[in-house]
């Protein structure tokens, strides 16, 4: 199971998933693990899709519902996410989608 350090880690992972309208990261987000390589791979990139978004609402001025901002909640879902697929095994589909990055 993915295991956050901090709940708002969740939901900003979530909120980002829903305003992209991305479904399948929805899904393995609440189902909370990856069920195979093609999993890990997708969410791996949908990593970036969040640090991507959150970048563009900071430069548009969106008020996001946590303090922090973005940045620091992309950093916290980063190792969550990372150490998550390292345990699983799924480090080099972590790394080959950070590679192209």
């Amino acid at each position: 199971m993915i295991k956050y350090k901090f709940e708002e880690e969740y939901q900003f992972a979530i909120y980002y998933a829903k305003k992209l309208k991305d479904n399948k990261a929805i899904k393995i987000l609440e189902r909370g693990e990856v069920m195979n390589s093609e999993e890990a791979t997708y969410l791996s990139e949908f990593f970036w899709k969040i640090v991507d978004s959150s970048i563009e609402d900071e430069k548009m001025n969106v008020e996001l519902p946590w303090v922090e901002g973005g940045e620091f909640w992309s950093g916290k879902i980063m190792n969550s996410l990372s150490g998550y697929l390292e345990r699983s095994g799924y480090e080099k589909e972590w790394d080959s989608v950070v590679d192209k990055s």
